[in-house]
């Protein structure tokens, strides 16, 4: 057996499901089926009972999914010791962002990486940043960037601070807000306890809200035909937009509405050359970037 089949196993272990199992580990579900039929009779046990809603696992599944937690552990710690003995100048860097880092600040900086470390390569994972933290959390990735504050015991660095605005169609005065449709994009969890924090600053009751958008682009567009006001925490979506209403947005006792960004990783992780080569590198050149650009 190897890696792989270690992985199907405990994978399916936590998701007793073939077809949702499949999709986690981005392979064919029939593929899956007949690598786990193989499994079985390389082991001459049966691991898994098949049923319509998913699979449950045998005695003998459930010790060998017990065993293959231990032994995808050794493997990533071999993996992790074979980093620790190189110079840094090639492997893969695993790395976790929200799907706005990814997309409007990471590009340019990997850019000029891969022209230092030709033979570094990346695997990037994008989520809201309370996924980014657990996968961190579980070793899935060496870097992460976060924003808003995570009370988790990493290592970590402000990388930026950025003012939130309310955007409208027209021009809307605050006390409107309570009465006002407004327009929800945001599923972080980091994300709702600063604006609910916020609100409750100015408001007794809960904001009204009209609908929810699947992504701040989606949210701009319905904002825009005036079906009510959003919050956005960064500027990044609304940089280019110059035909809407957008005011920065402050508490009661005048402090600005800002969230944080940070960029986030494990002390041991640090001690890999690889990533503390990559590490170095951002934070030596996007702290001083995302300064020069912040709106505080």
């Amino acid at each position: 057996m190897n890696e792989v089949d270690w992985r199907i196993i405990d994978e399916l272990h936590n998701t007793p499901n073939i077809t949702r199992t499949a999709e986690r580990l981005n392979i064919t579900q029939s593929a899956m089926s007949k690598r786990l039929q193989q499994i079985e009779r390389d082991l001459g046990v049966q691991l898994v009972m098949r049923f319509s809603k998913g699979v449950i696992f045998t005695p003998e599944g459930e010790y060998v999914a017990r065993e293959a937690s231990y032994v995808l552990s050794y493997f990533q710690q071999i993996k992790k010791n074979l980093l620790r003995v190189s110079d840094g100048q090639s492997g893969t860097i695993k790395l976790g962002m929200t799907n706005a880092f990814a997309r409007f600040t990471l590009p340019q900086f990997l850019m000029k990486y891969k022209q230092l470390y030709p033979n570094v390569d990346f695997d990037i994972s994008t989520d809201i940043s309370a996924a980014i933290t657990s996968l961190l959390d579980n070793n899935k990735i060496h870097i992460g960037f976060i924003r808003g504050d995570t009370e988790k015991l990493f290592e970590k660095e402000l990388i930026g601070v950025e003012q939130a605005y309310l955007v409208n169609k027209k021009k809307i005065e605050l006390e409107e807000l309570p009465n006002t449709p407004q327009i929800t994009y945001l599923k972080d969890p980091f994300s709702y306890k600063l604006l609910d924090g916020w609100w409750h600053s100015h408001f007794p009751s809960p904001p009204l809200i009209g609908m929810h958008a699947n992504h701040g682009d989606t949210c701009l567009e319905m904002i825009a035909t005036g079906l009510g006001y959003g919050i956005f925490l960064s500027p990044d979506f609304i940089s280019q937009e110059t035909d809407l209403f957008r005011t920065p947005l402050f508490y009661k006792d005048g402090a600005p509405l800002t969230r944080n960004s940070w960029i986030i990783w494990q002390k041991e992780f640090s001690e890999i050359p690889l990533v503390r080569n990559f590490l170095d590198y951002m934070r030596g050149n996007l702290i001083g970037s995302v300064e020069k650009h912040a709106n505080i």
